[in-house]
């Protein structure tokens, strides 16, 4: 809504009838007339001042100030046409359709000879859905102002969709008797002709377009192609034939001549056709790759898997259109499940002819982190974004990588440069995800408060991110600070899922830290019942929780069971011996 406001501002900040005085527009003193009294001179310049007062203030987007400094112009000169389409366009902003329509017909209403009003006008009753009534202002435009031809085909249009087809044609034979046969014209008249199921009419526009450019033979195709629709196939093909006998290598005479083979049910000859026109060097672009999908789709159904693969090998030899034969070849065999061994070599030749295809890249990237090839996976990224920067996911898989090689730093530089190069549209969950990665890693290098900034970061891009909830509360705990927040953050992951013992092992452990001892003791239990076989990290705070709550027995156990399985720090190995708590070390 917003952006149509500015635009209607901008055009009525720009159009001629609001700035031309020939419309009978006061803009300034300059336009008083001499013979007005000394009130009249006043008026005049006190308007002028409110009224250039008003656009400075809509220039600096104080609206609401412009709004009224509008409607008190409008009192001092009733039925002003600029300050009426102004408040038109303000209006129409704030949703009072009514008034908006009655500012314009306002201003048609005491200026009768512009057509920019009349055209806002119209404008104004379809934008709102008064279709009856705009078709009869586009009427009066073009009986009042028939040099504005534009007119007659809008009127046209509005006539087709309501089915009104006769006047359609009328407005249609009205405008070309103003601009002159064109094609646009021509075929609008032959769609029309076609609703109305008039076969004759229809085919007489497209030979009298033919007649108008005979050098056209495109147009003869399409009068062949339409003959084809109606079921006079006979003379279809003899059309198409005309137009080869004039240029043999005519593309779409050929694509013509093998669809009529195909309706005849001639495969044979179909598929001759086809693959000759395919091999056709002047058949390029989205129009033979159209023609060879189709092909391939029919091919499918008719032959095995063999016969097409076959055939893009054939067309691979060709030394044109290797880029999108390739493309479209490689889709080809993955819709068929070939594995990437198959596929792999076809999108390198593809990336050989077309560096820059994005589709080629993002494949052989896939294939990469599906083998979890790490080395490659950061080498295809580095190549892919060259040429695709924008691309957030390609720093995100190659910070991945260097994530998995412990190599942090690289990480986080992968990731931030990505947030800053990438596009617009991305979900805000992938954003806040990839924050959390950025804080996750500043924690393994020991800087807690580029940790905490880039949780914050994450949490403002989802606020329902518990990953984060709780990796933020362990770490804050871990790093001996803001106990009570972190137990927020904590007790928001278990209300979400209480049955994840990731986040029931935090939550124990935060209140551990702030020694409601009882209740991670709850906690703890609660997690042995559901978790079969915790975790060393798991199994040593179930020991110390135990420790703290006065049941040493448990705790020696738990310390023990977490030896067990691969803890031997000095501090759990004190513990055991002494049957006593002795604090962890902060750093984990």
């Amino acid at each position: 809504m917003m952006a149509r406001l500015f635009l209607i501002l901008l055009i009525f900040s720009l159009s001629p009838a609001v700035t031309s005085a020939s419309d009978n527009m006061i803009l300034s003193s300059d336009t008083i007339d001499i013979h007005a009294s000394d009130d009249e001179v006043a008026v005049s310049r006190s308007f002028d001042y409110f009224y250039h007062h008003a656009l400075l203030l809509k220039e600096q987007e104080r609206y609401d100030e412009a709004f009224y400094a509008f409607q008190h112009c409008l009192r001092l000169q009733p039925g002003a046409p600029v300050v009426l389409c102004e408040l038109y366009a303000m209006y129409s902003f704030l949703g009072l359709k009514e008034m908006a329509v009655k500012m314009v017909e306002q201003a048609v209403e005491g200026n009768p000879d512009n057509f920019w009003y009349y055209q806002l006008l119209a404008s104004a009753y379809e934008y709102d859905g008064m279709k009856q009534a705009a078709m009869a202002v586009y009427e009066k435009i073009t009986a009042k102002f028939p040099s504005h031809s534009e007119m007659f085909y809008k009127l046209a249009m509005m006539y087709a969709d309501e089915g009104m087809y006769e006047n359609a044609i009328k407005a249609l034979d009205a405008l070309e008797r103003i601009d002159g046969k064109t094609e646009d014209i021509t075929l609008q008249k032959f769609r029309i002709y076609c609703l109305m199921n008039n076969k004759e009419d229809a085919i007489n526009v497209l030979h009298e377009l033919i007649a108008e450019y005979p050098e056209e033979l495109r147009l003869k195709v399409f009068l062949g192609d339409n003959h084809m629709t109606f079921g006079d196939t006979a003379i279809a093909y003899s059309i198409y034939q005309d137009v080869l006998q004039t240029d043999p290598d005519n593309a779409y005479a050929q694509l013509s001549v093998a669809e009529y083979y195909r309706a005849i049910g001639n495969d044979t000859l179909f598929t001759h056709s086809m693959e000759n026109l395919l091999m056709n060097r002047k058949f390029t672009g989205e129009e033979r790759a159209a023609a060879l999908v189709r092909y391939v789709s029919y091919k499918e159904r008719q032959d095995t898997a063999n016969y097409n693969i076959k055939f893009f090998e054939r067309l691979m030899q060709l030394p044109y259109e290797q880029a999108l034969t390739s493309e479209i070849y490689a889709n080809y065999l993955t819709s068929k499940g070939v594995g990437e061994d198959s596929v792999a070599p076809v999108l390198q030749r593809l990336l050989q002819y077309e560096p820059e295809n994005r589709y080629a890249h993002l494949q052989l990237l896939d294939y990469a982190i599906k083998r979890e090839a790490i080395d490659e996976i950061i080498s295809r990224c580095d190549t892919a974004i060259l040429y695709h920067p924008e691309i957030l996911e390609l720093y995100y898989y190659r910070g991945m990588g260097y994530y998995k090689k412990e190599n942090y730093s690289a990480a986080i530089s992968s990731f931030k440069t990505g947030l800053d190069a990438r596009e617009e549209g991305y979900d805000a969950g992938f954003i806040s995800d990839i924050y959390a990665l950025i804080g996750d890693a500043y924690h393994v290098l020991g800087n807690m408060d580029a940790c905490v900034q880039a949780y914050d970061s994450a949490l403002v891009y989802n606020d329902e991110n518990i990953a984060v909830y709780n990796n933020y509360a362990y770490y804050l705990v871990l790093d001996g600070r803001d106990f009570e927040r972190a137990e927020e953050m904590s007790y928001r992951t278990i209300k979400e899922e209480p049955e994840n013992t990731v986040y029931i092992d935090t939550y124990m452990w935060v209140l551990f830290a702030l020694e409601r001892y009882d209740e991670a003791k709850a906690y703890a239990e609660k997690l042995l019942s559901i978790e079969k076989d915790p975790g060393v990290v798991e199994l040593h705070h179930c020991g110390d929780i135990f420790a703290k709550s006065g049941d040493m027995e448990r705790a020696v156990e738990f310390w023990k069971k977490a030896r067990d399985k691969g803890d031997n720090s000095k501090t759990l190995n004190k513990k055991i011996k002494r049957r006593k708590y002795i604090p962890n070390d902060k750093k984990k």
